[in-house]
């Protein structure tokens, strides 16, 4: 292969790994491991790492996590990767050549991350995969789907019910990617590590469903009840949640330090308190500042109370466990470009009154309690499960959404679309898997009528697109439950070209 090579654009090395233009039967790692890729990952065009939340298995193991792409393995430390900790989440990092010599790629953290060399596992030439990679990122963003010219003919019925059908088809998909994290917490429980590997990073619902087994439910009846499993998974799911686009992973990465189980085993006869939570919390985040680092006076106030709780929390010989929690960085968390709301310190502080929840209000029964009831309406069952999520006013972060300055105006801890987001992402998934596993068989049936209930949550490209080329005006989307239907029939079949399979396609085809 020409050396000149390298000088190709990284956006073109970036689509050859997201379509991966690879022989995937006989990839191997520098370090001689085998390697399958089970999920490239979702491209990330914000700072840090290139691909997020990519799964891979490294000789028989799963990893979840980040994936980084180079030219050479040189550009590592060029890039001055090895002292940043935003890539310490960074699983594989893949090149397109080797160099001779090259150092090992390691993490900020000082943990080794494996290495793919891809030009001698790629497909076909790399001429050929750079102009069909060019061809497929200009269909991608221009080409309209491929029933738009004939879709006119599908009656707004099919389209409601397929569209139904898609939305139980990916909250079976995410139940499905719980359950694989409830075992794992469940393996982590019993084997007393309270701080999960990296392989245990969120895995999100860009992974191809093929590559997803169904759930199997030969661990133990016994096992599958442990409530601090199930609490866990909530907590991580909430955190999932607050993260939303840009600190995602960081928040998962959060419940994993300061899990429900460590909590719950240091703290046995004490109930923290909101404020001692957000200390741990803030404190192993990294984004707890020294005083004197804030000109805002009611920011010093906060954090002199935040230092003082944990200080108090970690004295005695029986803290050491807490005081040896490795705390993240704070050049891990992304503030821009996020609107202020989002910032990773205001939704710090609401975590911490949502791990209080979880920990000492039963928030999982509860849910399971609304969501089950027979004599509840579903516009009620909605309204008791957001005010779960609903957090008071708080004397400094209602005006505040970080350490820095103060907010002219009062604002909620956690928005009504926030809420709604964690309903759909969270909550209702959870509750599908809890129906597998208990086989509670009317919780299905609840599920649905609530998501009808959850008014349309924030547009975007896949919606406007499917809208645009496929509604046409004629059925319009009402709910939260018909947005995630037709994201699932966009990722699932119009891009993978699944047209026999769709329903609207059987249509189209038949003409």
């Amino acid at each position: 292969m020409a050396r000149n090579s390298v000088a190709i654009h990284e956006d073109i090395l970036r689509h050859l790994w997201s379509n991966q233009y690879l022989d995937a039967g006989s990839l191997t790692t520098l370090d001689g491991r085998r390697l399958k890729v089970i999920s490239p990952g979702v491209l990330n065009r914000g700072g840090g790492p290139d691909f997020r939340d990519g799964v891979i298995i490294l000789d028989g193991q799963t990893f979840r996590g980040d994936i980084e792409f180079h030219r050479t393995i040189d550009d590592w430390n060029i890039h001055l990767h090895n002292t940043d900790p935003k890539y310490n989440s960074v699983i594989l990092h893949v090149v397109l050549h080797g160099s001779p010599g090259a150092e090992v790629t390691t993490s900020a953290s000082g943990r080794p991350i494996p290495a793919l060399v891809i030009d001698e596992f790629l497909s076909s030439p790399l001429e050929k995969i750079i102009e069909h990679a060019m061809r497929d990122e200009h269909f991608s963003r221009s080409a309209p789907l491929r029933c738009l010219p004939y879709n006119d003919a599908v009656g707004t019925d099919i389209l409601e019910r397929w569209i139904q059908r898609l939305y139980e088809e990916r909250i079976k998909e995410k139940a499905v990617h719980m359950f694989g994290r409830l075992v794992d917490i469940i393996d982590e429980q019993l084997r007393g590590v309270s701080e999960p590997d990296e392989k245990y990073n969120a895995c999100h619902e860009e992974e191809n469903p093929d590559e997803i087994p169904a759930p199997e439910t030969d661990i133990d009846e016994e096992k599958l009840r442990r409530a601090e499993a199930w609490e866990q998974l909530l907590y991580e799911g909430f955190m999932d949640g607050l993260g939303y686009s840009k600190n995602r992973i960081q928040f998962v990465t959060l419940a994993h330090r300061v899990s429900v189980q460590r909590l719950k085993h240091l703290f046995a006869a004490t109930e923290l308190t909101d404020l001692e939570l957000e200390a741990i919390l803030f404190r192993v985040s990294g984004l707890l500042p020294e005083i004197h680092s804030t000109r805002d006076q009611q920011s010093k106030i906060r954090l002199h109370q935040l230092r003082t709780a944990w200080k108090n929390l970690i004295d005695g010989a029986e803290m050491a466990p807490l005081r040896s929690l490795e705390s993240m960085h704070a050049a891990e968390w992304v503030f821009s470009p996020t609107r202020p709301a989002n910032f990773p310190t205001s939704r710090i502080a609401a975590a911490s009154v949502l791990l209080g929840r979880i920990l000492y209000r039963q928030q999982l029964p509860h849910i399971i309690t609304i969501m089950n009831s027979a004599h509840s309406s579903p516009e009620n069952k909605l309204e008791h499960l957001l005010s779960l999520l609903t957090i008071d006013e708080n004397q400094f972060w209602s005006f505040h959404y970080s350490f820095t300055d103060s907010s002219p105006r009062r604002h909620v801890l956690l928005g009504d679309a926030r809420k709604h987001d964690i309903v759909v992402n969270t909550i209702l998934p959870l509750c599908s898997l809890c129906a597998f596993v208990f086989k509670i068989e009317s919780m299905n049936k609840h599920i649905l009528t609530v998501a009808s209930a959850i008014p349309l949550l924030e547009n975007n490209f896949i919606t406007r697109r499917m809208e645009k080329q496929l509604l046409k005006g004629r059925l319009r989307l009402r709910s939260a439950f018909q947005q995630q239907g037709i994201i699932q029939l966009y990722k699932r079949y119009c891009v993978a070209g699944r047209c026999s399979e769709c329903e609207v396609g059987k249509v189209v085809l038949q003409k």
